[in-house]
């Protein structure tokens, strides 16, 4: 796209296809609300709800209706030449770059451009705070505001893409209009990343009252469950049956952990492990104590999310525009590629920053000897591990782009257009004749 319009169109127009791709997400969480208040299976009935801790949606509709959208949609991409008309922009400095010789050069040339590697650093370390946050934020939601999947699903992802849709194009039309220099860019951006890790921290704030779970103690594993009053129950963590206890405050993992031997209605009856509690009354319910979940502080959050991004995301386009000028213009293709390798060498750091807050379960499924999903986490603990780490690494990578500011008078104009492009343009009236292709 870059090499098809003039450099100073060039925010405009990153801003518009940034929008457009952040749509795609948007419409993924849209879909993944709608189909996870179905379940699974469209042929039985589980006979529970989307509210109840084993329902499963159906999560593999989406990868349908993706796969047959993605395939309608490459028809009309095949059908683009195989080079766009327009602006010349092969130039014989690009054209000597094909081979392998030239690719190592490039990359010789990249290795020991200090803005280049900065900017890579930000990138990865952006990556690290942004997306780790964002893969954890529908659990997160479900268990800090005690909401279902589907309603989580749909307060964490649209909220943020709508505000990112809404910034990335009014950023862009900033740059392009009022044209400011690097040194103003890179500064404005580690304004606003030092803003944004500030903000993970106060994302800390909003919360629900601590939902706590009866045990007898805490070991390595988590919450010990078993005790004198249900040790002979044979009772497990295969299945996730929250029951709770007439007192309306004290949670077990399951009837059987309760010490439960009846069952009216939807009470359980003859509760033995009530009175080690202390409790009076021996029956306890279906479903967590005050699973009534805690919207007002859901709002806060998923309110105070978005402006945060809609601030802090105001100058992303001018990264890549920063990139692309930083660099040598015969040097574009392969700086692109290697960012690309080096975003995609790091997209395995999200499972690390999974099992960091993982480490914050207290409960963990346990079924022929396998660990599987956690069932019940310290809020608590998973709310400041996700948070800290994401604003740690957000100011992290602020220090980088502080550092692209220290160096960025070593960049031309931003805007200036080639002059051996220029000079074809002149020469051949924006096209480029079959030969020259």
């Amino acid at each position: 796209m870059d090499d098809n319009v003039k450099k100073k169109n060039t925010p405009i127009y990153l801003a518009f296809l940034s929008t457009l791709w952040m749509l795609g997400p948007l419409l993924g969480y849209l879909m993944s609300y709608s189909f996870l208040k179905y379940h699974e299976d469209p042929s039985t009935d589980p006979g529970l709800g989307p509210e109840d801790p084993l329902w499963i949606g159906r999560w593999w509709a989406g990868f349908v209706l993706q796969g047959v959208l993605l395939m309608v949609c490459s028809v009309p991409i095949a059908l683009f030449p195989r080079r766009l008309p327009g602006r010349a922009r092969t130039t014989v400095k690009q054209r000597e770059g094909i081979h392998l010789t030239g690719l190592w050069a490039a990359l010789k040339r990249l290795s020991k451009n200090p803005l280049f590697i900065l900017l890579i650093i930000y990138d990865i370390l952006m990556f690290f705070g942004s997306y780790g946050h964002h893969m954890m934020l529908p659990k997160y939601i479900e268990n800090q505001f005690r909401l279902s999947a589907s309603e989580a699903s749909l307060l964490s992802g649209p909220p943020v893409y709508i505000a990112l849709m809404v910034t990335t194009p009014i950023g862009g039309y900033l740059v392009y209009k009022f044209k400011p220099n690097a040194k103003f860019l890179t500064g404005g951006l580690t304004v606003l990343k030092i803003i944004g890790a500030i903000g993970f921290l106060l994302l800390m704030i909003p919360k629900c009252e601590i939902l706590q779970m009866s045990s007898y103690g805490l070991d390595e594993q988590g919450l010990i469950l078993e005790g004198p009053c249900n040790t002979n129950c044979s009772c497990s963590t295969n299945v996730f049956t929250p029951v709770c206890a007439g007192d309306g405050k004290t949670t077990f993992f399951s009837p059987c952990h309760a010490g439960c031997h009846g069952k009216i209605n939807e009470s359980f009856t003859d509760c033995s492990c009530l009175d080690s509690y202390g409790l009076e009354e021996n029956y306890s319910t279906e479903g967590f104590c005050m699973d009534h979940g805690c919207w007002s502080q859901a709002l806060v959050y998923t309110i105070t999310l978005p402006i945060i991004v809609l601030i802090v995301n105001l100058l992303n386009v001018a990264n890549t525009t920063i990139v692309l000028r930083c660099i040598k213009t015969e040097d574009k293709s392969v700086a692109l590629g290697t960012f690309e390798m080096v975003t995609s060498f790091f997209a395995l750091f999200p499972v690390f920053f999974g099992a960091v807050v993982d480490s914050a379960c207290l409960v963990w499924e346990k079924s022929c000897g396998q660990t599987g999903n956690c069932w019940f986490y310290d809020i608590t603990k998973f709310n400041y591990l996700m948070h800290g780490i994401s604003a740690l690494f957000t100011g992290f990578a602020a220090i980088s782009m502080f550092a692209v500011f220290r160096l960025s008078t070593r960049m031309s104009d931003l805007y200036k257009e080639d002059e051996d492009i220029r000079k074809i343009d002149e020469r051949t009236d924006g096209t480029v004749n079959a030969g020259e292709t």
